[in-house]
């Protein structure tokens, strides 16, 4: 189906897409691309320290920094709000298997 189509069945709420019809992205969005993507709305969501690892073990096996990650988050912190920011920042050091205790009680 082409992005056309793929968008028109979005905006209607087409039910073949619930469950598992959405396809996989694909095309000129590459795996980086879709990976950043992917955290970037996990920030704005709220997501789990358990979807935050899984979002950004995918991130860094298609290729992005740990720094990307970080300036991925102070991108979306306008969007999203500083308390999203703060809770995002905190899953992604996590994520980075930092310890969340000493890490964020360390020197300014």
């Amino acid at each position: 189906m082409d992005h056309l189509e793929l968008l028109r069945r979005l905006a209607i709420d087409d039910d073949r897409l619930s469950g598992e019809g959405l396809p996989e992205p694909a095309g000129p969005l590459g795996p980086k691309s879709l990976a950043l993507a992917r955290l970037g709305a996990l920030c704005g969501v709220g997501g789990t320290d358990a979807s935050f690892s899984s979002a950004v073990d995918g991130a860094i096996r298609a290729g992005s920094t740990a720094a990307e990650l970080v300036q991925l988050i102070v991108a979306v912190a306008p969007v999203v709000g500083m308390p999203r920011a703060v809770a995002a920042a905190q899953h992604l050091a996590v994520a980075l298997d930092l310890d969340l205790e000493t890490f964020v009680s360390g020197a300014d």
